[in-house]
C-alpha cells in the first residue's frame, strides 16, 4: 500500500478566514487498524469557526487542518481488519481535527457504515450533532416521557435533531426558538401536525421570559409551570431568562456560545474592534452563585463532546444508544464545493442557515 495525494484545507496561523490555506499534501498508508476514505462529503460546525478564529480550547496547536465529521467511501483498508468487511464500502464518522481533507486515515473505531437511503451529505452531517443532542437530552437533560423541553437555535443541525429526539417519547412539549422570522417556516411546516410543539423568535431578548411563558399555553401547560430541559447553545443575554424558566428540577444543559461567535475576522491588529466586543461579552458573561442553585433545586450543565471522543468505547455507546431511536435522515440546507470553504464558513457564521451546511468533494 502506498501513500496517495490529497488536499487538505490548513490554518497556518489562527484568527481568520483569510488564513485558510488549500494545499496539496501527502497522506501515508493507513496505520493497523484504520480505515482511508476517500471524502464525499463533509459537514461543517460552530466549533470549526471558533477553532479558525482561535477561541476554541481544543483547537491542537500551531498549524492544523480543521473539520471534525465527513463521509466517504473505503478506499484501503488497513492491517489487522477485514478487507471484504470494509473495502469500497459507504461510510460516515468523525475526527479530533483533521477533517477538512480529500482522503482520511481514520481509526476504525469512528467509522460507521453509511444506510442506503441516506445521501453522502445527510451522512456527513449526522453524526456531530446527533450526539451532541442525544448526549444533552438523554445522557445530562435525563428526557423521559412527558417532559417539557425548550430547544434554543431549533432549525440549526443540533436543534433539528433535538426536536426530531423529543418526538420519539410520549407526550414531550416542547418549544423551539430560532433567531430568524423565515426559519419559523421550516419548522411550522414540519410540524404542523405535533399538537405538543410550537416555536417562537428568540429576539427581543428584553421579554424573551415572557414569551417563553406565554408559549407554554400554546402545548397545553400553564405560565408558572416552567421547562423540565433547557438545551442552550446560545448563552449571552439568554442565560438568565432560561435559568428563570426552570422548573423545580429543572436543568440547564449548555453546549455551546453562539452569542460569542464573532460578526468578522480576528486578525491580531487590524480588527481591534472585533476583539474589544468579545473581550466587552466575556468580561459580562454570565456567572451564578452555586448557593442559588441548590436553594432554588436547579441544575446547570455543561459539556464539549469533543473531551470525549478520546474514549471511545464510551463515545461508542452512546452512539450504540442513539441509534436505537432510529433518528431521521438528518436536514442538509446548504451545500458547497470543496473549494468553497471560506464561502460556507461565512454563512454559518452570518447566523442565516438553516440544518447542516455540507461541502461536496468532487475531485480526488
Amino acid at each position: 500500500m502506498t501513500s496517495i495525494a490529497r488536499k487538505v484545507w490548513s490554518v497556518p496561523t489562527k484568527g481568520t478566514f483569510e488564513n485558510l490555506v488549500l494545499e496539496d499534501d501527502l497522506l501515508p498508508p493507513p496505520p493497523p487498524k484504520h480505515l482511508r476514505v476517500q471524502v464525499k462529503s463533509i459537514g461543517l460546525n460552530f466549533a470549526d469557526i471558533f477553532s479558525i478564529f482561535g477561541l476554541y480550547s481544543a483547537t491542537p496547536k500551531g498549524k492544523f487542518i480543521p473539520g471534525l465529521e465527513f463521509s466517504g467511501i473505503i478506499e484501503s483498508v488497513g492491517d489487522d481488519l477485514e478487507e471484504s468487511e470494509w473495502l469500497g464500502k459507504r461510510v460516515y464518522g468523525a475526527t479530533r481535527f483533521g477533517g477538512f481533507a480529500t482522503f482520511l486515515n481514520v481509526s476504525e473505531e469512528y467509522v460507521k457504515k453509511t444506510p442506503d437511503n441516506w445521501t453522502d451529505q445527510q451522512a456527513a452531517a449526522y453524526v456531530v450533532q446527533a450526539l451532541t443532542s442525544f448526549y444533552a437530552l438523554t445522557e445530562l437533560g435525563g428526557i423521559s416521557d412527558n417532559k417539557t423541553v425548550l430547544v434554543h437555535s431549533a432549525a440549526g443541525g443540533c436543534g433539528l435533531l433535538a426536536l426530531s429526539i423529543c418526538s420519539k417519547y410520549k407526550n414531550v412539549k416542547v418549544v423551539g426558538t430560532v433567531g430568524k422570522p423565515s426559519k419559523l417556516d421550516l419548522l411550522n411546516q414540519k410540524y404542523a401536525a405535533n399538537e405538543n410543539f410550537t416555536f417562537i423568535l428568540r429576539d427581543p431578548s428584553s421579554d424573551f421570559e415572557k414569551r417563553s411563558k406565554q408559549a407554554l399555553l400554546g402545548i397545553g401547560l400553564q405560565e408558572q409551570d416552567g421547562y423540565d430541559i433547557i438545551l442552550d447553545s446560545v448563552m449571552g443575554k439568554w442565560f438568565w431568562p432560561n435559568y428563570n424558566l426552570l422548573a423545580k428540577e429543572g436543568r440547564l444543559v449548555l453546549f455551546g456560545s453562539a452569542s460569542f461567535t464573532p460578526t468578522g475576522n480576528l486578525h491580531p491588529i487590524w480588527n481591534i474592534f472585533e476583539w474589544l466586543k468579545l473581550g466587552w461579552k466575556y468580561i459580562w458573561r454570565p456567572k451564578i452563585d452555586p448557593m442559588e442553585i441548590i436553594q432554588e433545586n436547579k441544575s446547570l450543565l455543561g459539556f464539549n463532546l469533543i473531551h470525549i471522543y478520546e474514549r471511545a468505547e464510551r463515545l461508542n455507546q452512546i452512539f450504540n444508544n442513539m441509534q436505537t431511536l432510529q433518528l431521521e435522515a438528518p436536514h442538509v440546507g446548504h451545500e458547497f464545493e470543496f473549494d468553497q470553504l471560506v464561502e460556507a464558513l461565512t454563512l454559518l457564521q452570518s447566523g442565516n442557515t438553516v440544518g447542516k451546511v455540507v461541502l461536496n468533494v468532487n475531485f480526488n
